[in-house]
């Protein structure tokens, strides 16, 4: 089982930034900055695997980030905050899918959730698990969810596994290696 919850601060003054920010970092956290990746990170101590508000941060910082996971139950929380405004926050939970979607999507999520790939390996899944007579049906909802290539609130597709959309939101804003990771 893992489970960990980290904060990403977007840097411009590299050490004016990682000094004003150290205040900020909560009790017990160690800031880490790697050098190479335009963010700095730390462990959250005891997260309540809820959506986080970086507001405060992202305004005096311009843009924060936050993630959260608990592999058992497949919980992925992540929230992007740019200049003191909510860009995007979402929550998968496994089985039930996404059960919180908040703005538009952002860059990085049609190719790691709507990939030609995943609607072929979804669409091969439901010739297994469906009758011949919902498999039309089913297979037309795939393809209009990929289509669309927007996560619903609500819907249970497309599935993800928690370390694919944590790798998919690491490589796209570049982030540093969480402590311990």
């Amino acid at each position: 089982m893992s489970t960990w919850a980290a904060r990403y601060v977007r840097l411009g003054d590299r050490a004016a930034d990682l000094e004003r920010l150290r205040s900020r970092v909560d009790a017990g956290a160690t800031l880490v900055d790697g050098g190479s990746s335009p963010f700095a990170v730390w462990l959250v101590p005891s997260h309540k695997f809820e959506p986080d508000d970086l507001g405060a941060l992202s305004r005096d910082f311009g843009e924060a980030l936050s993630i959260a996971v608990q592999t058992v139950a497949d919980l992925v929380i992540y929230d992007h905050f740019v200049a003191g405004a909510r860009r995007r926050g979402l929550t998968y939970a496994g089985e039930a899918g996404c059960v919180r979607v908040f703005g538009e999507p952002e860059p990085w999520e049609a190719p790691a959730l709507f990939s030609a790939a995943k609607l072929e390996e979804l669409s091969i899944e439901l010739e297994d698990e469906v009758t011949a007579d919902a498999l039309a049906r089913e297979k037309g909802e795939l393809e209009r969810l990929w289509q669309l290539g927007r996560l619903v609130e609500g819907n249970t597709r497309p599935p993800t596994e928690p370390a694919a959309l944590v790798r998919a939101l690491e490589k796209h804003f570049k982030l540093p290696a969480r402590p311990g990771a």
